[in-house]
């Protein structure tokens, strides 16, 4: 049997780069909350974060995953229309940037600093690698990091975490002003176990089904010979991780009413924006 191994979450090479490009845009969300929410500050990150989307193509690309490079190309449009409405101070897309600003900052501290990154890290692996061997497998550690089973090896690095995802919607939790305690203590019980969880379940169910070539008999659309890969992890994984976000947001709707008014008037504002830029192109 062929060697197959593969990272069951975005590596992307560079990771300096990456890194500073987060933290350009932690400066500048940082800057936005300090300074009572700066316009122009928040303009900044929206563009740092943009251009760090636009950073991992090409390693998304080499691992024929097609989800974040279309997020990429969506960002453009995206950037236009939030900084036309922060310059029109609309207060939906002031929120959305605060919203972005409190995952930034929850976020970094894991990406920049070794210990909180590698105790994140040893955690996951740790946990993952029992329930592995307790449902009657038999990984094998190479590394602290690496646990390998039937010629796949599999690394786990930040991204296979969930911090992503628990950043992002403690972000949209907290990004509402008239949160009330007892709303963001619930929230916090909510979000964090839940995704984590469920994180550690996807990285557990992730690593059985590709070494165990699952879906390895699937049509493979890469033109690699790891159909398997590309079905587990590229589509499956990633589109249910989508559905169960956009859950999780409705439960926190639920439990905080005043984010279903925010998520309506966001979505007009980008909606408005959009039909605006299409009405006034013109026709050949």
């Amino acid at each position: 049997m062929r060697e197959r191994s593969r990272v069951v979450c975005e590596t992307i090479p560079g990771i300096s780069m990456s890194n500073l490009l987060v933290l350009c845009a932690f400066t500048a969300f940082a800057l936005f909350l300090i300074a009572r929410e700066q316009k122009f500050a928040a303009i900044a990150g929206w563009a740092c974060m943009m251009l760090n989307l636009w950073s991992e193509i090409p390693a998304l690309l080499a691992e024929n995953n097609f989800l974040y490079p279309a997020r990429a190309l969506l960002s453009l449009p995206f950037l236009a229309i939030s900084a036309e409405r922060l310059l029109r101070e609309d207060t939906a897309v002031l929120q959305l940037s605060r919203t972005a600003a409190i995952a930034t900052i929850i976020y970094l501290p894991f990406t920049l600093v070794p210990f909180l990154n590698e105790a994140l890290i040893s955690l996951v692996i740790t946990l993952a690698f029992g329930l592995i061997t307790s449902l009657g497998h038999h990984p094998v550690m190479l590394a602290w990091d690496v646990m390998t089973e039937n010629s796949f090896s599999n690394q786990i690095i930040l991204a296979c975490t969930g911090i992503t995802a628990i950043a992002l919607m403690l972000g949209i939790a907290f990004g509402e002003r008239t949160l009330s305690r007892m709303q963001a203590v619930l929230a916090f019980l909510l979000v964090v176990p839940l995704l984590f969880l469920l994180n550690l379940v996807r990285v557990v169910v992730l690593f059985i089904s590709v070494s165990d070539a699952w879906f390895g008999a699937w049509y493979d659309p890469t033109g690699t010979g790891d159909a398997n890969f590309f079905w587990v992890h590229n589509v499956l994984a990633e589109g249910l991780g989508i559905l169960f976000l956009l859950a999780l947001t409705w439960l926190l709707v639920r439990m905080i009413p005043p984010l279903g008014i925010f998520a309506r008037n966001l979505v007009k504002a980008y909606r408005d924006s959009l039909l605006s830029f299409l009405r006034s192109k013109p026709i050949h």
